[in-house]
């Protein structure tokens, strides 16, 4: 063991400097350190390797001093505003690099050395990253506002990594194993950073849950959805829709949320569990953006809505078909708004004269007209299925070519 620890003992300073290069050309948020970063990285990436070899050397694990030595590095990390995100990029970035280090440097009768060094490394690196994180989350807690800990534990979550407990409890969330993910999409989709600001602190002091925005015209809601009794858990199997307290007050948020922003919004919502929330969100995504914004909203679409649609969503034959179908509607005049709210206020020919401030017998030529393009009757069943299918498939469209 001596000769590959001395061999690796001299490659140090080479092999510290192979490190910080790779991180500046592998993590996006490394790409540009000031002077003063970069030679603390640098400080760092040659002490991480003289420890490891010293304690690999007698056998031992990391001690108490070097773990608090690391985790103040971390802190330092979260005091500088570095996301979780590039922090757990970089630590795998580094376990690849120190592993690459023994490698390259061992020989043909050192490969038990290799394997020793590796048990090692696995151990002990788990804890090393265990102290750095904690000491990231720990500066993250210490300096960032509350808006930016709500943000950085929705992404968290949404990306399906372990939740930072120390994160949430500093900023008042309580966590827990089911989630109700809502996508609020905005049109027009160009809020400015400032704006988006705004509405997430005002959002924030009405309810303290994990939020973030996926661009400049989506904020994603992650509200705690803990089912209490066997019969809100059997509605919520049976027909994939949202129910109870959590989904009322999240609708709400959204009411607000698009007040705030003085601008329409749909919003679509899934369900799931800790550990599987991204494809969550790529759902609730996906059924935000084949729901038509409304000023505000009657609702939180969910796939029990919007099945038919996320199903043509994956058929090429179907997306053919109802672009056919829309393009007869497109003849008007004004039909896909029209049936857009008339299937919105469930057929009510009262409620969607009003909405869309017309005559009632312009909605009945209207009407008409639909069926004399298409050959469906909006009110029939089979009308029913495949006009709304076609309405929500033509505002997706739009959204795809925008």
């Amino acid at each position: 063991m001596s000769n590959l620890i001395v061999a690796l003992q001299r490659r140090i300073d080479a092999n510290a400097l192979r490190a910080v290069n790779t991180y500046q050309r592998e993590v996006p948020e490394y790409a540009s350190p000031s002077t003063e970063q970069l030679a603390h990285m640098l400080d760092f990436a040659r002490f991480i390797r003289r420890v490891s070899l010293e304690r690999v050397r007698d056998d031992t694990p990391l001690d108490e001093d070097d773990l608090a030595a690391i985790g103040v590095v971390g802190r330092r990390r979260g005091e500088d505003r570095l996301s979780l995100a590039s922090q757990r990029q970089a630590l795998s970035t580094h376990t690849a690099l120190m592993l690459r280090d023994v490698v390259e440097t061992a020989t043909p009768a050192n490969t038990e050395d290799v394997l020793h060094m590796a048990h090692w490394l696995g151990r002990e690196g788990n804890r090393a990253r265990g102290a750095y994180l904690d000491g990231y989350l720990a500066g993250v807690a210490q300096t960032w506002s509350t808006s930016a800990q709500v943000q950085l534990l929705a992404r968290s979550l949404l990306a399906d990594d372990p939740p930072p407990m120390g994160i949430a409890q500093a900023a008042g969330v309580r966590l827990g194993h089911r989630w109700l993910v809502t996508v609020v999409r905005f049109d027009p989709p160009d809020l400015a950073a400032p704006e988006r600001k705004r509405i997430v602190a005002t959002a924030l002091a009405s309810w303290r849950i994990p939020m973030s925005w996926l661009g400049p015209g989506e904020l994603v809601l992650v509200t705690p959805a803990s089912v209490d009794s066997e019969a809100a858990l059997s509605a919520w199997l049976v027909d994939g829709g949202v129910h109870g307290p959590v989904a009322d007050r999240t609708l709400d948020l959204v009411r607000g949320v698009a007040v705030d922003a003085g601008r329409e919004c749909a919003a679509g919502t899934a369900v799931g569990t800790v550990g599987q929330l991204a494809g969550v969100l790529e759902q609730a995504r996906q059924i935000s953006r084949l729901t038509s914004a409304e000023r505000r909203p009657q609702r939180l679409y969910s796939v029990a809505d919007r099945f038919v649609e996320l199903g043509a969503a994956h058929s090429p034959h179907m997306d053919s078909w109802l672009r056919e179908l829309i393009t007869r509607l497109e003849a008007g005049p004004d039909l896909i708004r029209t049936l857009d709210a008339y299937y919105l206020h469930d057929m009510s020919r009262p409620a969607t004269t009003r909405a869309l401030g017309v005559h009632p017998r312009t909605l009945d030529y209207r009407l008409r007209r639909v069926h004399e393009l298409t050959g469906l009757r909006p009110a029939s069943t089979r009308g029913v299925r495949i006009l709304t299918a076609a309405v929500a498939w033509t505002f997706a469209d739009r959204l795809r070519e925008a």
